[in-house]
């Protein structure tokens, strides 16, 4: 049996003396794309940062294949999991090419080393999957919100790692943007040794897009399995304190009546 690539085990995490997630566990095995969803403030973006060292565990452990997350220092950290944050409106003035570059840091040799021949290779070749090839001599501060997005998920592919996190990666993307995105991660993770953790609010998206679901609540989760067991059980209505499958049929509704 495959090792996973990632196991979480009772983790415990939050902000300074306040725990927010409560000893959760789960296992991510190679080719997967599970996605966290969960009302806001149950943990979710809490947990993804317990998983990329960002914040300090309270209790519990991750391992990346098999090691420690507490003993990796920050380079071997990124050369296993990258995170895609959400957007920021804050930006430096770095070119579109400068900053998928940044993403390389973790594969050069030695703190001052300088971008390599292949790390330029690896960069527009990132460029060119996510469609921002042509900007890449652009600032990215003329780039439009989606144009970032998608330039975040360009520096992750570029950084090469076994695992992408990523914090509602929809943001700031239209329709035709979001199946794109999530195109791009499936044909990234079907390739060997590769998996996707997404914190997600749409849960159409969620249902579609990936073949696990964990689903939070207060800071534990209270379900997980493939979306179809997850989004039809009562655990996601009290959850949300809302009839989801209601709201979601009445939507449905409204297009077949046009």
């Amino acid at each position: 049996m495959t090792a996973p690539l990632m196991e979480a085990s009772g983790v415990c995490a939050g902000y300074g003396k306040r725990q927010i997630v409560d000893s959760v566990s789960f296992a991510l095995g190679a080719g997967e794309r599970v996605s966290i969803i969960g009302p806001n403030g149950c943990g979710k973006t809490t947990l993804l940062k317990a998983i990329c060292k960002l914040i300090p565990l309270m209790d519990g452990d991750i391992r990346l294949q098999g090691k420690s997350v507490t003993k990796m220092d920050r380079r071997r950290l990124a050369n296993c999991v990258s995170m895609m944050p959400q957007i920021s409106e804050q930006w430096f003035d770095f070119t579109v090419l400068d900053t998928v570059l940044m993403g390389r840091y973790s594969r050069r040799h030695g703190a001052l080393a300088t971008g390599s021949g292949e790390d330029l290779h690896v960069a527009e070749e990132c460029l060119r999957t996510v469609g921002l090839i042509e900007q890449i001599n652009d600032s990215i501060t003329w780039l439009s919100g989606g144009q970032r997005q998608r330039l975040m998920l360009a520096r992750a592919f570029a950084q090469e790692p076994s695992i992408i996190v990523l914090d509602e990666p929809t943001n700031h993307l239209d329709i035709k943007y979001q199946a794109e995105l999530f195109e791009h991660l499936a044909r990234w993770a079907s390739q060997p040794g590769r998996a996707v953790i997404q914190v997600m609010h749409d849960l159409n998206l969620t249902r579609m897009y990936s073949d696990r679901v964990l689903l939070m609540s207060e800071g534990r989760v209270i379900a997980s399995g493939i979306p179809a067991e997850v989004m039809d059980a009562a655990a996601l209505d009290d959850a949300y304190g809302y009839s989801i499958r209601q709201f979601m049929q009445k939507s449905l509704g409204l297009w077949r009546n046009d």
